[in-house]
């Protein structure tokens, strides 16, 4: 099983930098990018695992990542305005989490002249986010909630709340069941 381990994972080694930082038993994949070139810095807590394909890229702000979470595989996480997960968080594959977005308020300008908003994202303790869920700036996922695979999340939700759908409605509450 040993061998597995090192083929699969990378040494914990490389990612000892003041940039990004990791908590005990993390496992990175050795395909998985941490990408802080463009400042900004990465930390993650004990036992978390980040899977192959996924893209961490702090983009001038903070990635937070609490203990015992997953990023699966080809999850995008970018943190332009600063993207700050809880514990016990679960990511599924393809999920997309961006705190940032373009203005486009002035017909007259380019989109790329008009700047970005950069409210962060946060999403708190226990909870799930199902595969190819996209999560977009200023939302703050509450304790306890799911989110439907393939939703796209454009407010904040309520806690032990089960989300679904483009954008993402409250379906049911988990605390009622």
């Amino acid at each position: 099983m040993k061998t597995v381990f090192t083929s699969i994972y990378r040494a914990i080694s490389r990612f000892q930098s003041s940039n990004i930082s990791r908590g005990k038993g993390v496992k990175i994949a050795k395909s998985a990018i941490l990408d802080t070139s463009g400042g900004g810095c990465i930390r993650i807590g004990n036992n978390t695992v980040v899977l192959h394909g996924a893209i961490l890229g702090s983009r001038g702000g903070t990635i937070t990542i609490g203990s015992h979470c997953s990023i699966n595989p080809y999850c995008l996480l970018f943190g332009h305005g600063n993207l700050t997960i809880g514990n016990d968080v679960r990511i599924a594959a393809g999920t997309t989490i961006i705190p940032a977005n373009h203005v486009y308020s002035d017909p007259h300008k380019l989109i790329r002249q008009q700047g970005l908003t950069t409210l962060g994202i946060t999403i708190e303790d226990d909870v799930w986010i199902g595969a190819g869920a996209k999560i977009l700036d200023g939302v703050t996922i509450a304790k306890g909630c799911v989110i439907g695979a393939g939703a796209v999340v454009t407010h904040s939700t309520e806690p032990y709340g089960v989300y679904t759908g483009v954008p993402a409605v409250k379906i049911k509450d988990r605390a009622m069941q």
